[in-house]
């Protein structure tokens, strides 16, 4: 099971790595055909968007994973208690995976919207629904990550161990 997860996770960042260099390269192909060919494609910029919402998402839901995010962390740092220190992360990690999944409910709802209304991208012509997927899809795996989070604090704080910031591996 773990290498099944492990895999999974290695698809995941090799994933963002070619989606990052792609919006890189669409970049710098509409930045030389614009200033250097006077001419622009308006796919590209329409298709950058949308690559750029996905590495956004995407790469949230790994920074969950990694405990990379921005955090105010004072209240943790200043109690001497790691029980304590470990039932705050339970508290923050469940509050917000619950926040996470609100995302994901709001955006799948407007991505069945955009499907029933059968819109279309302007520049692609293609349905924009399928860009907007990312949303609901991320939101849902930030969501379960926070929840593993808490639930290995939990573990901890039942366990009475020092306190240190776990990660999912």
């Amino acid at each position: 099971m773990k290498g099944f997860i492990r895999s999974i996770n290695r698809f995941e960042e090799w994933v963002l790595v070619f989606v990052l260099l792609g919006l890189a390269f669409l970049t710098f192909v509409q930045v030389f055909c614009r200033y250097v060919l006077n001419f622009s494609f308006t796919w590209m910029e329409e298709l950058a968007r949308y690559l750029g919402v996905f590495i956004t998402f995407l790469g949230a839901a790994l920074g969950v994973k990694y405990g990379v995010h921005f955090s105010m962390n004072l209240l943790y740092e200043r109690s001497s208690n790691d029980r304590l220190r470990h039932g705050m992360r339970v508290i923050v990690n469940v509050l917000s995976a619950l926040l996470m999944l609100v995302v994901a409910w709001y955006g799948w709802e407007q991505t069945m919207k955009l499907h029933r209304f059968e819109a279309l991208t302007s520049a692609l012509q293609l349905p924009k629904y399928w860009f907007y997927l990312p949303v609901p899809f991320f939101s849902v795996i930030m969501g379960c990550r926070f929840i593993l989070l808490a639930g290995k604090h939990f573990a901890a704080f039942w366990r009475h161990e020092p306190y240190k910031a776990l990660v999912l591996e």
